[in-house]
């Protein structure tokens, strides 16, 4: 049996509602929790630009690394599978994995709804 196809995820459907501290995420955000997903983004790298194996995938490159700190609702907390690396890149990259929504905290410090464990690149 062929492994299930992922579904194209764009991040206009994540980031389509206006973020409030503790809200609800809306129902058509949540039903994407668990699902095998592909989607195209941009790598905020954080600290270091070489052998990445977790980053932030932004919607867009203004959000990337030298722009605005990009909304919770605008990207996702990517952690690539055990033993794979990518260097930083400006070029947009497609990423692949089950995503996981749900707002995730640190005490009072919200940390972010969208996480993808697992992940690889795939463009």
């Amino acid at each position: 049996m062929p492994a299930p196809a992922a579904v194209v995820l764009p991040f206009m459907d994540l980031g389509a509602f206006e973020y409030k501290d503790g809200m609800a995420i809306p129902a058509d955000v949540a039903a994407w929790n668990g699902k095998l997903v592909r989607a195209t983004g941009f790598i905020n790298p954080g600290s270091k630009v070489r052998g990445l194996s977790h980053f932030f995938l932004v919607k867009d490159r203004a959000s990337c690394c030298f722009g605005a700190q990009p909304k919770l609702n605008h990207y996702a907390d990517v952690t690539l599978k055990a033993g794979k690396t990518l260097d930083y890149s400006p070029d947009p990259v497609t990423v692949q994995g089950v995503i996981q929504v749900e707002e995730r905290r640190d005490g009072d410090w919200v940390l972010g709804l969208y996480w993808m464990k697992d992940a690889e690149v795939v463009k």
